[in-house]
């Protein structure tokens, strides 16, 4: 407590002594935190006096502010550049030969640890012209509030963005790193795998906020850590101010301030806090979001898969009980049956997905099935001449279709092997096309250990331009994949589906023994609110309550919310369609009831957004 109350003191001083930099953009304290990080990074310029292998003397002292940690670019000039007329002197070419890392600091000079081939006296350095890049990494403490913390957090990261002098990044991928490594905040913020974090994720900068709550009052312990240096470049402390508010639940992926579009009351998803419960009409009033039943299927569906179709622009869906898939037009609001097709015959369907697999812009629908004698039989089946034709069959792998290039149709076709005693093979899968009727093998697909053929899609909310592959593992955590690096799991369990699949293994004991596995509900990635990043929308089937999860993007990083949609039910599948004229995109939603506690029967409600 002596500590805290010193840092308390030591952040008001900090703050009375800033406050002729204070903007009204921002509360003081967090503004005295930004300047302080601001004053750390001086521009500069200086000549390299002396170099020896790796390490460069330069002129620059400790008057100038310099500190180790701080990164410098090291280039060399050349000739005079004359205007043709005038003759006046432009100034000078010059060639970077690459940059130099500050590692002590005297009087008169300073040393620094050079990347730079050929680099020598005479040459020069200079701080670069780009904005440094720092990693925003809040930590929550004991008794912070999530909403709390985020709207902090955003407060910093909209300062520091203001400041002109950072480009701020979400630190999520070194937050799944210290709970992988075990180390708590209070060990980072004390410098504990700080220099591991630098140069494992390739940053210059972590800024580091640590929410905790002292005397009932919200409380960040900051800390910000430089590539070449063991301690903190800055330690502060303060108390959140009280003008920081928490964000309204109904703002996603959107940015610090950003105005809502004016075409929409609210995010889709906010709307589902105001619904009832009542099994055949929504609630449509203020606060709400209004829905419609479309339909009433008379079984429990065991996959659901909803897209537009390139070619006519006609949204279509697609559901299974299991032995049949069933296609339907989205029209006017309302399903109108186009074509069903009989699969069951080497064993029950588990999964069903719409996919523009042969690139003619119509939608086949990529289906599983399993067998406990036979194992994964899988196929795909389209329309062709009016009836519902196989283009390819009995395929003993996984198939999953995915979004990969973000076109909003899914159009790549991934396979994950089956094995008896694992049930997926473990760290594998391929990249398929379909050629001639039958799928070949393109390429290995980059997935981790843990990966699984149900549950998974690809998403860009890890920035526009970026598709991260997102899933659920076999511990039922959200998680989602950048590359070969993940970026960010969920702390709770997500997903559940209706359906287990039994395999039995004769060897193992007398009479052998049965092993189940739980298919999961496919995560629906969709633009909620306009902003071009996609919002992940998953079930959290742990009993029949409807909850909804949805992970978004924000100034702090990825956060994950619980929704109570007001469905009785285990919902079965999600699905979206783009609105028309840039409006909200339409969701729609199974929710399935049982009759038993086997789960073998039930009903299945297929519910739609309205526009507003």
């Amino acid at each position: 407590m002596r500590r805290v109350v010193v840092a308390v003191a030591l952040s008001l001083l900090t703050l009375a002594t800033a406050s002729y930099s204070q903007t009204p953009q921002a509360p003081l304290s967090i503004t005295a935190l930004v300047d302080q990080a601001v004053a750390l990074f001086p521009k500069l310029e200086g000549d390299v006096i002396e170099a020896k292998d790796r390490a460069l003397t330069l002129s620059i002292g400790r008057a100038t502010g310099i500190q180790p940690g701080l990164a410098l670019e090291v280039f060399r000039e050349g000739r005079e550049l004359r205007h043709p007329r005038t003759g006046a002197v432009l100034g000078k070419t010059e060639d970077t030969l690459g940059r130099a890392v500050i590692t002590r600091v005297f009087d008169g000079y300073s040393i620094a640890t050079a990347d730079a081939p050929g680099a020598k006296a005479g040459d020069r350095v200079r701080t670069g012209t780009s904005p440094v890049k720092v990693a925003l990494l809040p930590l929550k403490g004991p008794g912070m509030r999530d909403p709390l913390m985020e709207a902090a957090t955003n407060e910093v990261y909209a300062a520091l963005n203001r400041s002109g002098r950072f480009h701020v990044t979400a630190g999520d991928q070194i937050s799944v790193w210290l709970s992988q490594e075990r180390i708590a905040p209070e060990e980072f913020l004390r410098g504990r795998g700080a220099r591991e974090a630098l140069e494992r994720f390739k940053v210059d900068t972590v800024l580091a906020l640590h929410f905790t709550t002292v005397d009932r009052k919200p409380f960040v312990d900051a800390r910000l850590f430089t590539a070449g240096r063991a301690e903190p470049l800055l330690a502060t402390a303060f108390v959140v101010p009280p003008s920081v508010k928490p964000a309204p639940r109904e703002q996603f992926s959107g940015g610090p301030g950003k105005a809502p579009a004016p075409v929409k009351r609210q995010s889709l998803l906010a709307g589902l806090l105001g619904l009832e419960a009542d099994s055949a009409t929504y609630s449509s009033g203020e606060g709400a979001l209004a829905l419609k039943e479309v339909a009433r299927l008379g079984f429990a569906i065991v996959g659901m898969d909803v897209s537009m179709t390139p070619a006519d622009q006609v949204p279509r869906l697609a559901v299974s009980d299991g032995e049949r898939v069933y296609v339907y037009k989205v029209v006017n609001r309302a399903l109108e049956p186009e074509w069903t097709y009989y699969g069951r015959s080497l064993g029950r369907i588990i999964s069903v997905q719409l996919a523009d697999v042969t690139g003619d812009g119509t939608l086949s629908v990529v289906t599983n099935r399993f067998d406990t004698r036979i194992g994964v039989s899988s196929f795909i089946v389209a329309l062709r001449g009016g009836k519902p034709a196989l283009l390819v069959d009995n395929v003993d792998t996984f198939l999953l279709a995915v979004d990969e290039r973000g076109t909003g149709v899914k159009q790549t076709l991934w396979s994950q092997g089956y094995r008896e005693e694992a049930f997926f093979v473990r760290g594998r899968a391929d990249k398929v096309v379909l050629r001639d009727g039958a799928l070949v093998r393109e390429h290995a697909a980059i997935v981790p250990e843990n990966f699984r053929a149900t549950g998974a899609t690809f998403s860009n909310i890890v920035g526009k331009g970026a598709r991260a592959l997102v899933y659920i593992d076999p511990q039922n955590r959200l998680r989602i994949i950048s590359g070969t690096d993940e970026v960010w799991r969920s702390s709770t369990t997500v997903g559940g589906g209706g359906q287990k699949i039994e395999v039995f293994r004769p060897g193992l004991e007398r009479g052998g023994r049965s092993f189940f596995y739980q298919m999961e509900p496919i995560p629906l990635a969709v633009d909620l609110d306009g902003d071009g990043v996609e919002e992940i929308v998953v079930p959290q089937n742990k009993e029949e309550s409807g909850v909804l999860t949805v992970a978004y993007r924000s100034a702090a990083g990825i956060r994950f919310q619980q929704v109570n949609s007001g469905f009785e039910g285990v919902i079965g599948g999600f699905g979206a369609f783009p609105g028309t004229d840039g409006g909200s995109p339409t969701l729609i939603t199974a929710v399935v009831r049982y009759n038993s506690v086997l789960r073998g029967a039930g009903q299945t409600q297929i519910i739609m957004t309205l526009a507003e």
